[in-house]
């Protein structure tokens, strides 16, 4: 009887570390395929051709309607490209894999809707600094 529960924890340990594996090499693929398609959505936007060749004025919409995306996929994904030339350091982020894009969706949301960084956006800079939009200095930041 000991031997059969040694067997049972030791194959239920073994089936708990193979799903384990199975569901990790799944969000590890997940991610990148998420990251490859804001990718692809920035510079979709950045060339209009959400509007000029498919005829959506709100990527979220071009995305749920023609690319069968879930509505919360395609919000954070239209997020973030909207707002991808102001916040370029949490978007590389996102497009090289190292952040998930539903944090970073929730990042750029949250900083473009706090008054500091309005204000921040529109103060220009006696010399160039960093900014937390962007790594490398500059004299005023980006908005949008």
């Amino acid at each position: 009887m000991a031997t059969d529960t040694i067997h049972s924890r030791t194959s239920t340990s073994d089936q708990a570390q193979t799903i384990r594996t199975l569901l990790e090499d799944a969000a590890t693929v997940v991610n990148s395929q998420y990251a490859a398609v804001l990718s692809s959505v920035i510079a979709m936007k950045e060339a209009n051709l959400h509007r000029t060749a498919f005829g959506y004025s709100a990527l979220r919409d071009l995305l749920l309607s023609q690319f069968d995306f879930t509505h919360r996929t395609a919000s954070d994904i239209a997020a973030i490209a909207r707002l991808s030339s102001k916040f370029q350091a949490l978007v590389e982020a996102a497009v090289s894999g190292d952040a998930r894009i539903d944090q970073v969706a929730y990042a750029v949301r949250q900083l473009d809707r706090t008054p500091a960084m309005r204000l921040f956006t529109l103060t220009p800079f006696r010399t160039p600094v960093a900014s937390p939009s962007m790594p490398t200095p500059c004299a005023r930041p980006l908005s949008t």
